[in-house]
């Protein structure tokens, strides 16, 4: 049953034009520079992960050729992959889901921010941290822990500047307009309070004061699961919660299911990363623990997919007209199918096959690239022309952008998936050898490559589309407005003419 008195109340429920963008609310006014910053910093750090990406895929399949780089060790692959899994995580997704979620807080805060600067500054010193974190991998001064490469003095100032923006977003929930607390704000305040919180424990415990090395293994992994199923995953629930009723115009389908779906995933998120572990030199308590938390974040998952399958029920037509939305509700069902697979190569007699192999690879890019940053394209689409007070130019970019994307990741997943079982069977045949398995892949890694560039020319019209709507003015869209349907009426014109 629907629970109307407070889906009724709730912000994402009211409608609002996408063509309306002529006046900027108080807090808008006042987030609109750390925002635009964020955003930008995301995009910087998405070109440059794009770039490393593709470096790392082609050295995968062509180690030798000369565009690869062989011979020169700040780019070879276990420098390069590195910088491009830390550039998107930390400089792509954590930056515009920092961007998004400053944007949210504020639509539902009561005073509006007084000063942008406090942010800002935050948002100078991760980039710092970032800057400082790739260099140092790249000269080869780097931890060597998935995800945590950085070393101690860059993880300090990376911290500084979540700290700083934890504070602020927990100031400004704590500061909301009174009434009933939204579920986009309990995902925000969740993800904001783990992060950091996720981000100093493991830093503090593996770098700062390390810990015996046999518990090493089990904090990376133990980190790595919280980093998405703890900070990635609340803040892209955050933003679908909140956009998808706005953008259909109606409200959100269940609070029950909501509140299952916010405390299904605060229960089990935390406990999920240790099935990378599976027939590790650890106690066989703590991978089981693992196993049957990341099956039972199935609950959630669910919960979050009927919910929103429930609230765009009669309205999915709007997908064509709406990009921002089509992005979003892209992500939302990415998401369900990435749940089921994770929790299908988590078993202990699946992962026995895949565990080492291109379907794991698969597994996290399908949650980075599909789930997370579709629904973040999608946000990053409908906020910038309202802070901007612009519309996008060239929409045909947008709609390649999408396509690109879908078509890209689509066959990744099936090359790789594909790909990925081939390898586990070969290397679970002791029979077979090593080279073998390898020629068997060949094909496999080609696919990967092309796939590659369709990710990454993705990714770089995305990037050009948000420098056109930043540099270009209101009167210089105007006049191309105005010659565009002068050289419409003109073939029109030409038409008739050719025709009688």
């Amino acid at each position: 049953m629907k629970e109307t008195a407070f889906l009724q109340s709730e912000p994402g429920a009211r409608v609002e034009s996408t063509s309306d963008l002529s006046e900027l609310s108080i807090s808008e006014r006042s987030i609109r520079m750390p925002v635009l910053f964020f955003f930008g910093s995301g995009v910087f750090w998405l070109v440059i992960a794009s770039i490393f990406y593709l470096l790392s895929s082609a050295q995968i399949h062509v180690p030798t050729a000369w565009w690869t780089f062989p011979g020169i060790p700040w780019l070879s692959f276990g420098r390069s992959h590195p910088v491009f899994l830390n550039c998107y995580v930390y400089g792509w997704a954590t930056c515009s889901g920092i961007g998004t979620g400053i944007w949210l807080l504020s639509r539902f805060s009561a005073p509006p921010l007084r000063s942008p600067w406090f942010l800002i500054i935050a948002g100078v010193l991760w980039n710092i941290g970032m800057t400082t974190g790739v260099l140092s991998i790249l000269a080869g001064s780097t931890t060597g822990r998935e995800l945590l490469e950085f070393p101690p003095e860059t993880a300090f100032i990376l911290f500084l500047g979540l700290a700083m923006v934890s504070l602020w977003a927990v100031t400004i929930i704590l500061n909301r307009k009174p009434g009933t607390t939204y579920v986009s704000q309990w995902y925000l305040l969740g993800a904001f309070l783990w992060f950091a919180w996720l981000y100093a424990t493991a830093n503090f415990a593996l770098g700062f004061a390390p810990v015996p090395g046999a518990a090493q293994p089990a904090i990376n992994w133990w980190y790595v699961g919280g980093l998405v199923d703890l900070w990635l995953t609340p803040i892209a629930l955050a933003t679908a919660y909140y956009l998808i009723p706005k953008l259909v115009g109606r409200p959100i389908y269940s609070y029950r299911l909501a509140l299952l779906g916010f405390w299904g995933l605060a229960l089990f998120g935390g406990w999920t990363g240790m099935t990378h572990l599976i027939g590790g030199p650890l106690p066989a308590w703590m991978i089981t623990a693992s196993i049957v938390a990341k099956v039972l974040m199935l609950i959630p998952v669910l919960a979050v997919g009927a919910n929103f399958h429930l609230t765009m029920k009669g309205h999915f037509g709007g997908l064509r007209d709406n990009h921002g939305l089509r992005f979003i509700v892209t992500g939302t069902v990415i998401y369900t199918a990435y749940a089921f697979a994770g929790s299908i190569i988590s078993t202990r007699s699946i992962a026995q096959f895949t565990q080492f192999t291109f379907v794991t690879v698969i597994q996290n890019q399908l949650g980075l690239f599909g789930f997370y940053s579709m629904i973040l394209f999608g946000a990053v689409y409908y906020i910038v022309p309202r802070l901007l007070k612009r519309e996008w130019l060239f929409h045909k970019l947008i709609e390649a952008h999408f396509w690109l994307l879908v078509v890209g990741l689509g066959l990744l997943l099936l090359d790789l998936t594909i790909g990925g079982l081939i390898q586990g069977f070969g290397l679970e045949d002791p029979q077979v050898p090593m080279i073998a398995v390898n020629d068997l892949l060949e094909p496999f890694l080609a696919i990967q490559n092309f796939t590659a560039l369709l990710l990454v020319a993705a990714n770089l019209g995305f990037a050009m589309a948000f420098t056109l709507i930043l540099l270009i003015s209101t009167p210089a869209r105007q006049r191309r407005v105005a010659i565009e349907q002068s050289n419409e009426a003109s073939e029109n014109t030409e038409a008739e003419v050719s025709v009688a």
